[in-house]
């Protein structure tokens, strides 16, 4: 947000603001966080949040380029640029890419619905256009999918001129985004299932769900269908991480700024000033006081639902309501279990079927550690591995691992649940029989405008977070983060 402000400040010739940044924690990047553990005299990076962009993430693309950070493919386990790129084919070589894999199949022992696939890439498509019935309905898919993507890239056309584009809702945002407006308000299964879209059951729930799945914690009979077009879109494209973490991008995008940055400091409230018209009054608390600021626009860059922050004495508190995903994130180094999964190979992401959270929702397989490394993947199978699990509840690594050489949990509330925007049906008036239907908007951008200083127009406070609604990814969040700062600035 601040990097933005700068940006939009200097293209239009005007003089640079005073911006301050708050943040609670002890760093930059929210959920952009990466961890690290020492093994065998290496250091081993994982995404503890964020995890990775694909190449039509303008934003983050050109951030990368900008600051010369080097970019791998996921997952950067090694954060040597190319070198880890080559580990990760190499891992997905021995492995196979993904398998969905039931646990309670073939008596209880679990079986593979999906394989993990062959090493020879043409006998996987075999298996795939048999099983699926040829490629009707991926082509069909992806065609919705491409669609949504090219409707999200309508933002940085909006960028590029300074007087359009400039939206007070994210209503206003999708009015020219048609897929993407209708997506949100069916679920995934609703949508594909229905007469005019003709997708089979099979591939709904194994292909799409799969990706809703590793994606959005969510099924697709639970999510909306934007979440789906997104999560498609993930699994079509190259993915990429930066080596040695995400938040770098951030946290360069921040010192780029020249914003004062308060670390350790928690927002406690934000109100209409009493000494000063047309200002707002930040109360904060840091380690060794609490402070309070004087400031023209508030913009709010966290999400409020999951913020202990009193805004105008909480009269928006419903209006930004949302239900967040609560999930754990485990990783371990270890050996897996040699009869958890069926003989033969095992692939790089293990993904549990449809509507099934035990033992987990996915599991992905960052590195394997044998000294050999992945040879023919009997080394991942039998030797040391470094692994990434989602789940809804705590994981039992006995049930998964027969040597747990290090691990750590996270439990955390991820992102919204991209529950459908529900439509209902109200009177037109008290007096009328008639109805008429009304959705649910998303969260507001706008919490308060004050008109008392024609001077500054942008003064206000302004909430980047809403755009999650609709869903929620890196390069999202920095759409939101510009379209909000462009506004504060447009004024009315």
């Amino acid at each position: 947000m601040a990097y933005f402000a700068r940006e939009e400040l200097l293209a239009r010739g005007e003089p640079p603001a005073e911006i301050h940044v708050f943040e609670r924690g002890d760093r930059v990047g929210g959920r952009a966080h990466v961890g690290t553990v020492e093994y065998n005299d290496t250091t081993l990076y994982f995404e503890q949040g964020a995890s990775m962009f694909i190449s039509k993430n303008r934003h983050i693309m050109e951030m990368a380029e900008k600051f010369n950070l080097t970019l791998c493919e996921h997952p950067c386990t090694y954060a040597k640029g190319k070198h880890s790129g080559a580990k990760a084919n190499a891992l997905e070589f021995s492995l196979g890419s993904y398998g969905i894999w039931d646990p309670t199949g073939a008596g209880g022992s679990g079986e593979w619905l999906v394989g993990p696939g062959s090493r020879w890439r043409i006998l996987s498509i075999i298996k795939a256009l048999w099983r699926y019935s040829g490629t009707g309905d991926l082509n069909h898919v992806q065609k919705r999918t491409d669609t949504a993507v090219k409707e999200f890239m309508q933002s940085y056309t909006d960028f590029a001129n300074r007087s359009a584009g400039i939206y007070s809702t994210w209503s206003e945002y999708l009015s020219d985004k048609p897929l993407l407006q209708s997506s949100l308000y069916y679920r995934a299964s609703e949508y594909y299932l229905s007469a005019g879209e003709g997708i089979r059951r099979r591939f709904l729930e194994e292909v799409v769900s799969l990706a809703t799945r590793v994606n959005y914690m969510q099924d697709v009979d639970t999510v909306n269908t934007l979440g789906a077009h997104i999560s498609m879109a993930a699994g079509s494209d190259t993915a990429y991480s930066v080596a040695g973490g995400n938040y770098q991008i951030f946290e360069r995008m921040l010192a780029a700024s020249g914003a004062q940055l308060h670390l350790h400091t928690s927002v406690a409230s934000i109100q209409r000033s009493n000494a000063t018209a047309g200002r707002y009054t930040l109360s904060a608390t840091s380690e060794d006081d609490g402070f309070e600021h004087d400031f023209d626009t508030v913009i709010i860059a966290t999400p409020l639902p999951l913020a202990n922050i009193s805004i105008l004495e909480d009269k928006h508190q419903d209006l930004v309501a949302a239900e967040y995903v609560h999930m754990y994130v485990t990783f371990v180094i270890g050996v897996l279990q040699p009869r958890l999964f069926p003989k033969g190979r095992i692939p790089r992401l293990v993904v549990t079927p449809y509507q099934t959270t035990d033992p987990f929702n996915c599991l992905s397989i960052l590195a394997c550690l044998h000294p050999e490394g992945a040879g023919n993947g009997r080394q991942c199978q039998d030797g040391p591995v470094l692994t990434k699990i989602f789940s809804h509840r705590p994981v039992d690594l006995n049930r998964i691992f027969a040597v747990v050489e290090w691990h750590r949990q996270q439990e955390w509330h991820s992102y919204p649940k991209l529950n459908p925007l529900n439509a209902d049906y109200v009177h037109k008036d008290p007096d009328s029989t008639a109805y008429y239907l009304q959705r649910t908007p998303p969260p507001p951008i706008v919490l308060d405008r004050n008109r008392l200083r024609d001077t500054l127009p942008s003064s206000g406070i302004f909430y980047i977070n809403g755009m999650e609604a609709l869903f929620s990814t890196m390069e999202s969040q920095t759409v939101a983060a510009r379209h909000v700062v462009r506004l504060a600035l447009a004024g009315a």
